[in-house]
């Protein structure tokens, strides 16, 4: 029987000693005389490298090292045993790591905050979990050279349903001898570990890889914040002196469901979220600021209201709990081009409480032009609140500034500091 041998590029049987493809036309690799060579050599150099004992030690070596790796073959003993360790090794981050990173957000744009704790278990999951990618990716490469086909192959995952499963067939596929044609490693390769650009992949997907966990933790977080904890007896139903009410007879029934219901109607809404009211007291102000670019500034009402049990606000290591309320009522009149910002002001109360303007405040501030007038509510969360009746007085900050080009105009940047008695 004459011998033969296998055309480089298309992978069809031409004779040994053929220089070039008959099919093709590729020119072939010149192959040293076969004489003095046993029948396992000849089949050695038709199967691609492989340690003597395949195993999940001796496999995961291979794909580490091949982890950048993609004109060479791999057989099925070693990929299948690479899956299995990459799968366990991922099962084993997100058990350590992904519980954590997916629901605290190592970095929040708005306020801007970082927890570095946070930021580092984030980018030590995002790195690894895209080596592992990156491996299981190319390795799914050389076994489809194994099987003698090209990694185009890897398009079939986007036909729906029945793509992913005809790419897990052909991962099953034995070892084709003509998939040698896929083998063009170089005499003296260089590790990927000394190459820059393969660096610069890992880095860039591990950044990207980890925006998105980062930003499904936020989203996870603002759902969690939306949610409130649970209010303290709220099965019972309470009269105006705060003790529960039992009905006593038929005549008495009446009256106390109807306590009850208003009871429970009597809420505040801040952004999309209802709060129950406990208790709340209204005050008057006469607050009046025109000294400042021709502009006025009125508080003309602030109300105190103690919610009906422990609500949370916020998400993160910023979630805090709170029972009390400060609503301010501020309009202005812009008397030239300025910009304001009352959502950003900071309160403190007679009792020693200092807190900024909550997120959900009405948005009616910012950059006004000449002549605009603008009102709303700010809202402050109060985290300790024993009764409205305690919050005596209340101090008010908050920034405006408009843009001049005269650098000597001292007046063109304006911090607002008012105290206003509640009685």
């Amino acid at each position: 029987m004459s011998e033969s041998k296998f055309c480089i590029n298309c992978g069809k049987e031409i004779p040994a000693n053929a220089t070039f493809c008959s099919f093709c036309g590729t020119t072939q690799e010149t192959v040293a005389s076969t004489e003095g060579h046993d029948t396992n050599s000849l089949n050695q150099n038709n199967e691609p490298n492989q340690p003597e004992h395949v195993n999940m030690w001796t496999a995961l070596k291979l794909g580490m090292r091949q982890t950048f790796t993609w004109s060479q073959r791999i057989t099925r003993p070693q990929y299948w045993w690479l899956y299995l360790d990459l799968m366990l090794i991922s099962l084993v981050l997100t058990i350590v790591f992904g519980i954590t990173v997916y629901n605290h957000p190592a970095l929040i744009f708005n306020p801007l905050h970082v927890n570095p704790l946070q930021l580092i278990l984030l980018l030590i999951y995002s790195a690894l979990l895209t080596w592992i990618s990156v491996m299981q990716f190319t390795a799914g490469v050389r076994r489809l050279h194994d099987s003698n086909r090209s990694a185009h192959y890897l398009w079939y995952y986007f036909i729906p349903l029945a793509g992913p499963f005809l790419i897990i067939v052909f991962l099953c596929q034995r070892s084709n001898a003509t998939g040698k044609r896929f083998d063009h490693s170089a005499s003296h390769p260089t590790p990927w570990t000394h190459k820059w650009w393969t660096w610069c992949i890992l880095v860039l997907c591990t950044l990207a890889y980890a925006a998105f966990v980062n930003a499904t933790a936020r989203a996870n977080a603002i759902d969690s914040a939306l949610t409130t904890t649970s209010k303290t007896n709220s099965n019972n139903s309470y009269n105006d002196s705060g003790s529960a009410t039992t009905a006593s007879s038929d005549s008495d029934s009446d009256s106390e469901t109807s306590d009850s219901s208003d009871s429970s109607s009597n809420s505040i809404t801040i952004d999309d979220d209802d709060i129950d009211i406990a208790d709340q007291k209204s005050y008057s102000a006469s607050f009046t600021d025109s000294s400042w670019a021709n502009s006025t500034f009125k508080i003309d009402k602030v109300t105190v209201y103690k919610t009906d049990g422990t609500y949370t606000n916020g998400s993160g290591s910023d979630k805090k709990d709170f029972n009390g309320i400060v609503k301010v009522h501020m309009s202005i009149h812009a008397g030239r081009d300025i910009s304001a910002y009352p959502t950003q002001a900071k309160l403190s109360t007679n009792d020693g409480q200092q807190v900024e303007a909550d997120i959900d405040s009405d948005d009616f501030d910012g950059d006004l032009n000449k002549g605009t007038d603008a009102d709303g509510n700010l809202y402050f969360i109060l985290p300790k609140l024993s009764t409205v009746e305690s919050i005596t007085s209340i101090r008010l900050k908050w920034d405006a500034n408009y843009d001049t080009d005269n650098y000597d105009d001292d007046n063109a940047y304006k911090t607002f500091d008012t105290s206003l008695n509640l009685n």
